[in-house]
């Protein structure tokens, strides 16, 4: 069941990861057509429902799963490693479950009422960065095990 569990953890966390890298570059690339042409608020707000059907489920699914093998692992005295994984991935995936959330919500509602006028998205962008950063980050901490 470990074996089992650690292939869903991985599954989710590159469905998670995946869906973070295209948000960043397909906003990113219509950022400056965004409210200037309906064709492409369309494209990025399909883009953003995708996007939650892909990255959300995978940060639960690392959630559920990392939960799942840390309780397996036992207590006692943990590496610094493995407190980073528990405590910071945890904390990040709910973090990013809530405020991607909001904030893809926000994006779709601005990108349906612009009628002309541009939008800006960089907020969003920089947000979905920073978890990409913070995500990332822990795997790095996690596969040194530092």
């Amino acid at each position: 069941m470990f074996g089992f569990m650690l292939f869903l953890h991985f599954a989710g966390l590159l469905a998670w990861v995946g869906g973070l890298i295209v948000i960043i570059v397909m906003i990113g690339m219509l950022s400056k057509q965004l409210g200037l042409s309906q064709d492409s608020n369309l494209l990025a707000r399909r883009t953003v429902s995708v996007f939650s059907y892909l990255a959300h489920p995978g940060a639960v699914l690392v959630l559920g799963s990392g939960l799942y093998l840390i309780l397996n692992m036992g207590s006692g005295s943990k590496p610094l490693w493995l407190s980073i994984m528990e405590m910071g991935g945890g904390t990040i995936a709910l973090l990013f479950l809530i405020i991607t959330g909001i904030l893809g919500s926000k994006v779709k509602k601005k990108l349906k009422a612009a009628h002309g006028q541009p939008v800006k998205v960089t907020g969003y962008l920089t947000t979905m960065t920073a978890f990409m950063v913070l995500v990332l980050g822990v795997v790095l901490v996690v596969s040194l095990k530092i």
